[in-house]
């Protein structure tokens, strides 16, 4: 495998001493971006799919003023800068906090290993969001009838649910191990940076996505 398989692999299995790896190599920065860059591929896939399908949101009316019809169609070109500020900004923003507890680390070091937190956490979500879409890509579900159901007491909203939480889970344990690797920190302030830094991830995300 190479230098960056490697690492995301071992990202899934073993995140700490891969992390603990990854801060020490030269091309850490380079890796970071090819995590962040997989997954802004294989999610602009899912909305090209969604697209393709003719799905549009059920259950809410998206902030920016997207027609529901058009929603997965535009965000097909918002993804990728949102997901790129959302990841920036967490970094940046673990990395001003971890300077009172006094952190180590250097902003590249939370760029590069947040990319594979970020990409790592998101295979969960994935799992449901890629094979779905395309199904309804290709004809085999209704997408429209499939965004009810998912909105519904089903088991497919039981699936749903349970894969997105433990992509919120995974994103806040690698988050937090990420924190406390790089920055040489003791676990509770790691907790506290981790956490804060992941949430305003999915907040920076979330204004250009929802």
């Amino acid at each position: 495998m190479s230098s960056f398989e490697r690492y995301y692999f071992g990202v899934i299995l073993r995140p700490s001493p891969t992390f603990a790896a990854l801060v020490r190599d030269d091309h850490r920065l380079r890796y970071g971006f090819m995590a962040i860059g997989l997954n802004i591929v294989l999610y602009t896939l899912v909305y090209i799919f969604l697209t393709a399908g003719a799905g549009a949101p059920s259950s809410f009316t998206p902030w920016l003023a997207i027609p529901k019809e058009s929603y997965y169609f535009y965000n097909r070109f918002l993804l990728a800068p949102s997901m790129l500020l959302a990841w920036i900004a967490s970094a940046g923003v673990a990395q001003l906090l971890s300077k009172p507890f006094g952190g180590k680390a250097e902003f590249e070091d939370m760029l590069s290993l947040f990319g594979f937190a970020v990409s790592v956490a998101c295979l969960a979500s994935l799992l449901h969001d890629l094979p779905d879409s395309f199904l309804g890509a290709v004809g085999l579900i209704d997408l429209k009838e499939y965004e009810v159901a998912l909105n519904s007491p089903t088991i497919w909203r039981v699936i749903l649910l349970t894969l997105y939480s433990l992509s919120v889970l995974w994103f806040f344990l690698l988050y937090i191990k990420a924190v406390k690797v790089a920055q040489q920190i003791s676990r509770g302030p790691a907790m506290l940076v981790g956490s804060v830094s992941y949430i305003l991830y999915q907040v920076v995300f979330l204004i250009f996505n929802r």
